[in-house]
């Protein structure tokens, strides 16, 4: 059973997955092949194109299409009951854009095989049904998935209940974009920074009017909501930050840390489970995802790495599995490199594309690269298949020494063009983590925060936040024995067993998916050496 899934492309962000019952055959976000920053709103035709291709199949060959959203009427009329004239206006748009990008999919041909699911639904199915777990709480919420904005329920077996649904009038996702872009960032894609910026202010306790504590779960007040936020003079983009900025962070990542505690409370009340399954954009959250794996709620906790949008293409395939055959998958989510992947040959193409003479492939490329790193240089780490979601996990990913102090400041500066109070983040063999952190716990996806220990605060001094929190990736030898092997011979070389890791991009452009991508962003900025596979390639002035 071949099961092809798409995000819709009402979405903000795109992708295309392939599975079948033995596991995951591709997967690729749109953007990462377009080199458009997120393909909002776009059919993610060359992520359909590169999964087929992956598994040399055509699209006759699919036995379902799963899309990871509703059907027009369903996605819409829910809205109608929020608050006038949101509801309208939300109503309105989902049916002119779905009806618009449904005729866009060109499925004509195969429309019998297209079934559409639920949007959080999908989302629960990317994490909840991947996780491992034979059962398990589940928490979905993002900005706003047709008819709701988020799901609290729970799992066991292949049964899924929910308990409730979150309005998109009480959506805390919108909530998130929307103080975010009061304080001058991009809605949708500066939520990032916001996290960042947080850490830096002093959160008031009392959290946000109107916020309704009382319930069971907290609700958002849609309209004292909006009138507190109108009084909230926004920051243009190159306005400076004050204090005042850090602390409307802080208080909203708090009031979010808060409200979510308080569901996965109320989600082990009523079920006594104390795992736990997150989804939906706000699931990228890290400091949130620390505060509940660390709280008296949760013992273990799964989020898969492509959480926003772009994981309902997944979810919506799994789902469809499940549904087939009535029972969980056999296979889970255990790493994320599922994009492409490319040859010799295509790295000297791209080589010589980029007219670059100052190359060599190398007999024993780790020992030479952890040299570089000890050395102080910043390299671009490209291998094997790319990864998913918005994270780099060491496929297409920039490393650096992290005991090195300006480490940070420079690969702000220099080579991702962005603030420089913007945190990276510390690549770790799994098997050393707990000397790093406190209370570890597996973080594959770099998708938690712990608390660094404090005898290891200078170690990483670049690769942590300036609370002393990171978000690190436990480096597994079995899913990525490359740079496993480097994080070895860099403790070898160095005594240090981490590496700074941040994505292989600029600031406002996707993580680099081929050999061309790699080179084009090395050459706009100042990566010291950029390693392709086995190849290592420098600048003219850089080595003789």
């Amino acid at each position: 059973m071949l099961i092809l899934g798409v995000t819709h492309p009402i979405s903000l962000n795109n992708a295309a997955c392939l599975i079948n019952e033995n596991g995951i055959i591709a997967m690729v976000e749109e953007e990462r092949l377009n080199r458009v920053k997120h393909a909002p709103h776009m059919v993610p035709r060359l992520a359909i194109d590169y999964c087929l291709k992956q598994a040399g199949a055509q699209l006759a060959d699919v036995d379902h299409i799963a899309v990871g959203f509703d059907r027009p009427l369903q996605a819409a009329l829910p809205n109608l009951r929020e608050p006038f004239p949101y509801g309208i206006y939300r109503t309105a748009r989902l049916l002119k854009n779905t009806w618009r990008y449904e005729r866009a999919l060109s499925l004509d041909s195969v429309w019998n095989k297209v079934t559409f699911v639920n949007h959080h639904m999908a989302h629960v199915a990317s994490s909840y049904y991947l996780s491992g777990f034979e059962e398990a709480n589940i928490l979905s919420l993002d900005g706003s998935g047709g008819g709701e904005s988020g799901l609290l329920g729970y799992g066991k077996g292949a049964e899924v209940t929910i308990f409730e649904k979150i309005s998109n009038a009480g959506s805390w996702g919108q909530l998130y974009e929307e103080v975010t872009e009061l304080l001058g960032f991009r809605r949708h894609s500066g939520e990032g920074k916001t996290m960042g910026l947080a850490a830096y202010g002093t959160p008031d306790k009392k959290g946000f009017p109107f916020i309704g504590w009382s319930s069971p779960t907290p609700r958002i007040k849609f309209a004292q909501k909006r009138k507190f936020l109108a009084t909230i003079v926004p920051r243009q983009k190159n306005d400076p930050l004050t204090d005042y900025h850090r602390n409307l962070a802080a208080t909203l990542q708090y009031t979010l840390e808060q409200a979510g505690l308080a569901m996965v409370k109320y989600l082990l009340e009523r079920t006594g489970s104390r795992r736990l399954c997150l989804a939906g954009g706000t699931a990228l959250n890290c400091s949130m995802n620390g505060a509940l794996l660390h709280s008296p709620y949760v013992d273990e906790i799964f989020i898969q790495p492509a959480a926003h949008d772009a994981g309902t293409a997944l979810g919506a395939a799994v789902y469809i599995l499940v549904q087939k055959t009535g029972r969980l998958p056999t296979f889970e989510f255990d790493h994320a490199y599922w994009g492409p992947e490319y040859g010799d040959q295509e790295i000297e193409e791209a080589i010589q594309s980029a007219g670059l003479t100052t190359f060599a492939k190398q007999d024993d490329i780790i020992t030479v690269t952890a040299s570089l790193l000890a050395q102080g240089k910043i390299v671009g780490w490209f291998q094997g298949r790319a990864e998913v979601g918005p994270r780099a996990l060491c496929n297409r990913s920039i490393l650096a020494d992290p005991s090195d102090p300006t480490m940070k400041d420079k690969i702000n500066k220099t080579i991702k063009h962005r603030e420089p109070w913007r945190p990276f983040a510390p690549s770790i063999a799994v098997e050393d983590l707990a000397d790093y952190v406190q209370d570890p716990a597996p973080s594959p996806f770099m998708i938690l925060a712990f608390q660094t220990k404090p005898d290891k605060l200078k170690e990483i001094v670049s690769a942590i936040h300036v609370d002393n929190t990171c978000r690190p990736q436990s480096v597994d030898q079995h899913t990525n024995p490359r740079m496993w092997q480097l994080l070895q011979e860099f403790k070898s070389q160095t005594g240090i067993a981490a590496l700074l890791n941040t994505s292989f991009n600029d600031n406002d452009e996707p993580i680099v998916c081929s050999p061309y991508d790699a080179l084009k962003t090395f050459l706009a900025s100042d990566i010291d050496y950029v390693v392709l596979g086995d190849y290592l390639v420098w600048k003219d002035n850089a080595r003789s």
